[in-house]
């Protein structure tokens, strides 16, 4: 089934936004209201795990350091590689991409008996071919003094290292150009989940 038959199905919802910025409250309030999530960020563990190709790729181009004693990706190790290295970034996205479209794919194929369908991820406008899988884009976001706060505290990165992390990202200004809808996180959760309810809303109402 192709991507363009997908969508003649499900309304397909794209959500993303910078890290630490609130999308995974909003994915998880969604998933709470019956909608099906597909977590981007789940996927992305799924496709390297042990056995997998993923693995596979991810030792012959970083080496077998990487790896816990298990046998299962050193994941901090190799996120503090990329979030310093643009190349390494590149490299590990040319491995993931064309795994996690595939699975990406498979599950909104497998999801088309619902009318609504939210797609959660991170990079989703960082590639086209991520963008089109989704009818709508909605980006949530949150002031840059806020973001490295909560990004801080969430991890205990130090003030580099998450300003490292936040860099190795598209900004939300750049995130915004590309959206059909904004979510303003700023707020407190109540403010942010009422502009969630006016969406959905919207979106059912035209759905019937």
């Amino acid at each position: 089934m192709s991507v363009q038959e997908m969508k003649n199905k499900s309304t397909v919802i794209g959500l993303t936004g910078g890290i630490a910025c609130g999308k995974s409250m909003i994915s998880a309030y969604l998933a709470q209201k019956g909608i099906p999530v597909i977590d981007g960020d789940l996927v992305a563990r799924q496709i390297v795990e042990p056995g997998t190709k993923g693995l596979a790729q991810i030792v012959d181009t970083f080496g077998a350091e990487y790896l816990h004693a298990d046998g299962t990706l050193n994941r901090a190790m190799l996120g503090s590689l990329v979030f310093a290295d643009k190349e390494a970034l590149q490299q590990l996205n040319a491995i993931t991409k064309p795994l996690l479209l595939e699975a990406f794919k498979t599950q909104i194929n497998a999801l088309q008996a619902y009318p609504m369908i939210v797609l959660d991820v991170a990079l989703l406008l960082e590639d086209h071919d991520y963008k089109e899988l989704a009818d709508q884009v909605w980006v949530v976001t949150v002031s840059p003094v806020q973001q490295l706060a909560r990004l801080m505290k969430r991890n205990s990165y130090t003030a580099e290292e998450a300003q490292n992390r936040i860099n190795a990202q598209m900004s939300n200004e750049e995130r915004i150009q590309y959206a059909d809808v904004v979510i303003d996180n700023n707020g407190t959760m109540s403010e942010t989940i009422a502009q969630v309810e006016r969406l959905l809303y919207n979106i059912l109402i035209g759905i019937q």
